[in-house]
């Protein structure tokens, strides 16, 4: 023993083994949601990405609206050119409601007057989280409402001072109170369906022919449903029972330029499949409780009246008119816990930014933490039993407890290295990442068996020279074997992202191989060599 301490190889690998336990003692494991519990997304994209940059985008952005949220196990992934993977360390339901809708929307934004466009998300260069400047929450639990201050570009400045410029009449004018003035309003979308068809009951435009202005706040404004829908630039289709002829016919010719047919999920079936046969795709809302259908429908979020000074009324001429680059968007909640969900939604959404491609669907499966202590408990199980196993063979092949000893020693350093590794950068624990790590151990305990073959002319071929000369070609079929399993596995890290848990897989496999091949493989060659010496 006295002897091996000698050797710079075995100090190493006692060195780093006492590290990593200090590692895994004080700054523990972090386990994935195989382990913790989470929910697991799927996104199917509206389309298949046309390059490796647009799948990187989507990815991206999804990340950057789930870290606006706090969270901190976090895996956004994709799988081929149509599909994101999305792991989250969250079970409860409100906040995986929550999460969803933050996927789902494509998250284009819109500011339009007339049926023009005044801005886009892309165009607001900062969100204002100051209080003093009004971001927050104002009014009392009764009349609620938030406020999302926001700071455009110079171009966008331009524009929105064109187009909201003298848009107020003059009603009436007082010499003691001033001018009476009834001003355009402003309407703010998140994906407007541009490519859409709406085909709703006639009962139900009836219902919102004339709809609040906000009908979460105490107001008498109200707005018309045809007013909405050409702000919205969406056609529509007002059926009695059924689609007539003439509606068929419409449908037919909207069908060319628009794919989606947007309909409430109590739609007849005879409807549906008529749409279906005009190559629809059906995109289903429920009418929600606290706002009408067509906002639902339209991606309508907000509707806001010009004032006199927003639309430059004194001054004569647009060049004497003001430019606003800071600007507010308001709207109303039913309560102090509705405002600041949809105040966090909308700031997320203007801060990430749009998706490039829209989402067509999200399925997600959730695993509760009770299982994942199962699943750890087993996986634990499974690698002690495989520890064991490997070292009931070791004791039959060699007959010798003074060989087993140090290949399942250094087995274990293999495990806890890796470990320790991962607790040093925060690595993601997952079942994937278990499998990784005793496929590593597996070829190691292989790896050794080269080496001790080799070493004490086990092979049926006659091996000659001196011990370090043996040890040193045992090292050399170790070296070939781990450069084969590397290249074998590097294709899925470098070329695979997207494969979910065959890309952890091979990453941890990959860091086992290593560990083995600059640490324990040398100082078990120098424990083998002295063993076998004696």
């Amino acid at each position: 023993m006295k002897d091996l301490m000698k050797s710079w190889k075995v100090i190493l690998m006692f060195s780093l083994l006492a590290l990593s336990i200090a590692l895994i003692a004080f700054n523990g494991l972090r386990l994935g949601i195989d382990f913790n519990g989470g929910t697991l997304f799927e996104v199917h994209l509206e389309r298949a990405a046309s390059t490796e940059q647009e799948m990187v985008d989507v990815t991206s952005t999804i990340s950057q609206r789930l870290d606006w949220t706090g969270l901190k196990d976090t895996k956004v992934s994709s799988f081929g050119n149509e599909f994101a993977l999305i792991e989250i360390a969250e079970t409860n339901p409100e906040q995986v409601a929550l999460l969803e809708s933050l996927i789902k929307k494509q998250g284009k934004f819109e500011a339009m007057i007339d049926s023009n466009v005044m801005f886009t998300g892309a165009e607001i260069i900062s969100i204002i989280k100051d209080p003093a400047k009004g971001y927050g929450l104002r009014g009392t639990e009764k009349n609620i409402s938030w406020v999302l201050p926001f700071a455009l570009s110079n171009e966008a400045s331009q524009r929105f001072k064109e187009l909201t410029f003298h848009k107020c009449t003059l009603l009436s004018y007082n010499p003691e109170t001033g001018s009476d003035y009834e001003c355009e309003k402003t309407f703010f979308f998140i994906d407007r369906p541009l490519t859409s068809v709406l085909v709703m009951p006639d009962y139900l435009f009836e219902e919102e022919k004339q709809m609040p202005v906000d009908p979460r706040r105490q107001s008498s404004n109200t707005i018309s449903a045809e007013e909405l829908l050409k702000n919205a630039s969406v056609p529509f289709i007002i059926f009695d029972k059924n689609l007539s002829g003439e509606q068929l016919i419409e449908l037919k010719e909207l069908s060319e330029n628009h794919f989606t047919a947007i309909i409430l999920p109590e739609t007849t079936e005879s409807i549906k499949e008529s749409l279906k046969a005009m190559n629809f795709k059906l995109k289903e809302f429920k009418k929600a409780d606290d706002e009408p259908w067509l906002w639902t429908a339209t991606g309508l979020k907000s509707i806001i009246f010009l004032t006199e000074s927003v639309a430059n009324m004194k001054a004569k001429t647009l060049s004497e008119a003001e430019s606003f680059p800071e600007l507010i968007i308001t709207g109303g909640a039913n309560d102090a816990k509705d405002a600041k969900e949809r105040l966090q939604q909308l700031t997320i959404i203007l801060e990430s930014g749009s998706l490039p491609i829209a989402v067509e669907s999200v399925s997600r499966e959730s695993i509760s933490p009770a299982l994942g202590k199962e699943f750890f408990f087993y996986a634990s199980i499974t690698g002690l039993l495989a520890l064991i196993v490997v070292a009931l063979v070791l004791f039959i092949r060699y007959r010798f407890l003074k060989l087993v000893i140090p290949i399942m020693f250094t087995a274990i350093a293999e495990v806890i290295l890796v470990l320790g590794l991962a607790s040093l950068i925060n690595w993601s624990l997952d079942l994937a990442a278990v499998a990784g790590i005793i496929a590593a151990v597996g070829t190691g305990v292989n790896d050794q068996i080269v080496i001790i073959d080799e070493l004490s002319h086990k092979r049926k071929e006659e091996v000659t020279g001196s011990l370090v000369q043996r040890g040193k070609r045992a090292f050399f079929i170790v070296i070939a074997a781990a450069s084969t399993l590397v290249a074998a596995l590097a294709p899925l890290i470098f070329f695979g992202f997207g494969l979910g848990k065959l890309v952890g897989f091979a990453i941890t496999t990959i860091a086992g191989v290593f560990v083995g091949v600059l640490i324990t493989r040398p100082a078990f060659n120098e424990i083998a060599q002295k063993i076998i010496e004696k």
